[in-house]
């Protein structure tokens, strides 16, 4: 008992330090007529950022990559060339994803609720790969292994909150792997040398 005790202790604490240590950006979207609207951006370290609004059916409607890392941004924004629908405004800043949804309308512009999220946190050494996902979304993911040749490791990692595993690597041969944690949704890779 003492020993389960110490370990939710040692994730919590984990958990703690991961969500203190990441950014938190701040991002609003105030409509200012029916089809225009200013998008502000803030974020307590200067980094570079990445925005993009993509429509329900998956297509990426605009994108903009910050030249130089910044604290803030604001611009207006014309929305009136887009159909009527509902469209994800994603702002990227490091390993965090901030989130909302809108609606454009014929009677005007409508902001719902942000959504921030975590990159997964994927490391390796002494032929041990690590990785840990906080899956806010429920979503089933899997994890993938693949070499020069194509797949060499596969698992399903299931649809858990929180995702902590080790992965033992010392059977693979040396060279050069990517490693592809994905959901329906969602897919973030990361390239290790063994």
């Amino acid at each position: 008992m003492k020993t389960i005790k110490f370990l939710s202790t040692v994730v919590a604490v984990s958990i703690v330090a991961i969500a203190t240590a990441v950014e938190k950006p701040k991002m609003n979207v105030v409509p200012l007529t029916p089809d225009r609207a200013v998008v502000s951006i803030h974020n307590n370290e200067a980094a570079v950022f990445e925005l993009s609004i993509v429509a329900n059916n998956g297509d990426l409607v605009y994108y903009k990559q910050s030249a130089k890392p910044l604290n803030s941004y604001q611009k207006v924004y014309d929305f009136k060339e887009l159909e009527n629908g509902n469209y994800t405004l994603t702002l990227k800043v490091n390993d965090t994803r901030l989130s909302k949804e809108f609606e454009v309308a014929t009677s005007g512009i409508y902001v719902g609720e942000s959504k921030m999220r975590f990159d997964p946190y994927f490391a390796f050494s002494d032929d041990v790969l690590k990785l840990s996902y906080l899956n806010f979304d429920g979503e089933n993911y899997a994890l993938n292994i693949y070499d020069e040749n194509g797949l060499v490791y596969k698992t399903k990692l299931g649809s858990d909150f929180n995702m902590v595993n080790g992965y033992d690597l010392s059977a693979l041969a040396s060279g050069s792997y990517n490693v592809v944690l994905s959901s329906a949704n969602n897919e973030f890779t990361y390239s290790l040398v063994k």
